[in-house]
């Protein structure tokens, strides 16, 4: 099994409340800092007790796993994640809630596999690829 880990520094619980809102989905659990320095830190930031260590949501039926990193998160876009639903309104939805604070890569286009698939980047800098399962009428 691979588990989606998605890091951020000091924006975990912003993120959560996002990814809530835009995948109609709940935090099955998060747990913060607390009073747990990690070993070698030395710098810690004022507000690290409430910072997340670790969360968890299920989106789109996986499982994805969400921290604070104590070290500097710089973007990239080799991995991006794919969100797979049911139906072209469904995508339509996310993309919609996706949409105010993204960049769009592909907006939203019918192919020969799906009738949406969009891409964007969200205000974190995390590559989503949104996909209806659905097939196109022959």
């Amino acid at each position: 099994m691979i588990m989606p880990y998605i890091a951020f520094c000091g924006q975990c619980k912003e993120a959560l409340e996002f990814y809530g809102k835009v995948f109609d989905a709940q935090v099955k659990m998060a747990q913060p800092y607390g009073d747990y320095v990690p070993d070698g830190l030395t710098d810690a930031p004022p507000d690290l007790a409430q910072w997340i260590v670790h969360a968890e949501m299920e989106i789109c039926g996986t499982v994805v796993w969400f921290a604070d990193e104590t070290e500097p998160i710089s973007g990239g876009n080799k991995i991006k994640l794919t969100a797979t639903v049911p139906t072209r309104e469904d995508a339509q939805k996310i993309f919609e809630q996706f949409q105010e604070s993204s960049r769009i890569v592909l907006p939203p286009t019918e192919t020969f596999y799906s009738t949406f698939h969009a891409e964007i980047f969200d205000k974190y800098g995390i590559g989503w690829e949104i996909v209806a399962e659905e097939a196109p009428a022959s």
